[in-house]
């Protein structure tokens, strides 16, 4: 491991902490935050929980570059290594997350409550394109990356991490769920009765292509 790469790693986890306490900055400085959803609460109270994490990796990993400095013996040399290696993607997993975290928090979290569903749909949407992501995905996700580490260096916070992971995968969603069972990317007419009942009077003009359906029961598909 060269002196380069253990600066990169260092760097690189200064550099999550740094988008994180921006992130955090940024909702305490809101006026109107009570007014969003509960997600983004919940994402708020779990910044400090992931900057002591994020601390402790610091930590640990400014050690593991001292004791390779200093060692001689190439197979501990060769563990060091392989354990800094390990943090590199975990890292850089954590760093888009955080990005996506702020750059939402940035263009929902200033202006009047009335709006904040309207800026937060555009904001996923020029952040997470192609994505079904929310607030609460990105943190939970972050904090799942980051439990790998910590199970190793900060057995102590394992109880705390967990109990966080649970507590956003059960909140409600902070954005409704696209209702993915119907998609249509091709030509035609598509029918969807999705609840009970009868399926009446739809209708497609167009010439030889105008068709009316009235049913109570339509089969499709084999025996």
């Amino acid at each position: 491991m060269s002196g380069a790469e253990a600066i990169t790693i260092i760097g690189l986890i200064a550099s999550v902490t740094t988008i994180i306490e921006t992130s955090r900055d940024l909702y305490d400085a809101a006026t109107s935050a009570q007014g969003l959803h509960d997600a983004f609460r919940a994402v708020s109270q779990n910044i400090p929980l992931v900057l002591n994490i994020l601390r402790d990796c610091k930590t640990v990993q400014e050690q593991i570059d001292r004791d390779y400095a200093a060692s001689t013996d190439a197979h501990h040399r060769h563990e060091l290594e392989e354990s800094s290696k390990a943090v590199k993607p975990v890292m850089s997993a954590c760093a888009e997350n955080a990005q996506q975290l702020k750059k939402i928090l940035e263009k929902v979290v200033p202006g009047d409550t009335a709006h904040w569903l309207e800026r937060y749909k555009k904001a996923t949407q020029a952040v997470m394109p192609y994505k079904k992501r929310k607030v609460e995905y990105s943190m939970k996700e972050m904090l799942e990356k980051l439990q790998v580490l910590h199970t190793i260096e900060a057995e102590k916070r394992s109880a705390e991490v967990e109990a966080a992971i649970q507590h956003l995968s059960e909140l409600p969603p902070s954005l409704p769920e696209d209702d993915s069972r119907y998609s249509h990317s091709g030509a035609g007419p598509m029918n969807v009765n999705a609840g009970g009942g009868i399926q009446k009077n739809y209708s497609q003009s167009g010439g030889s292509n105008n068709k009316m359906y009235n049913a109570e029961n339509r089969n499709f598909g084999g025996d």
